[in-house]
């Protein structure tokens, strides 16, 4: 027993010890690589505010998403997988939208700051799409929209937004 504690004291020690070097690297590896931003079923004004009262009954969500945010010269580039398994072979709308912008200010396809693509899900459930933009003056950061249009309504029948900002 005395020998289990000695071992596990000298196991929490060199687990103190080597998880600051884990986490540079980590974090070293992600800023040479990019951004990796998790993609959650929240639903966003085109100036990154969540909206938090919805016009329909909320719902579960049914997938998860990724996007790998990078920059290369002077352009953003967005690598994004998502992973929902309830629906084999539908078609999302895969946005990149650059921030700052007014509140008052459209996020759609062709709206200035914006770039959009498409995306089809194969039989697992599983897609990836790569979308890029021209980084405007004054952009600090960008930010994902993942959809799935609604046929009886405005508002899309799914989505999935980024996390947080990533930074430009």
């Amino acid at each position: 027993m005395h020998m289990l504690t000695r071992l596990g004291i000298y196991t929490a020690a060199l687990t103190a010890v080597v998880s600051p070097a884990m986490t540079f690297e980590i974090v070293n590896a992600a800023a040479e690589g990019g951004t990796t931003v998790v993609l959650d079923a929240a639903e966003r004004r085109c100036d990154f505010s969540p909206i938090i009262t919805a016009a329909w009954i909320p719902r579960v969500e049914e997938g998860t998403g990724s996007a790998l945010i990078s920059t290369s010269g002077s352009r953003a580039v967005a690598q994004v997988h998502v992973a929902i398994a309830n629906a084999p072979g539908t078609h999302y709308d895969v946005g990149l939208i650059q921030e700052p912008r007014p509140s008052s200010a459209t996020c759609g396809p062709g709206a200035p700051g914006t770039a959009f693509t498409g995306m089809d899900t194969d039989a697992a459930g599983n897609a990836t799409a790569t979308v890029a933009d021209g980084i405007r003056q004054g952009t600090t950061g960008v930010w994902v929209i993942v959809e799935r249009a609604n046929p009886n309504s405005q508002n899309p029948a799914e989505f999935y937004t980024s996390e947080f900002l990533a930074p430009v």
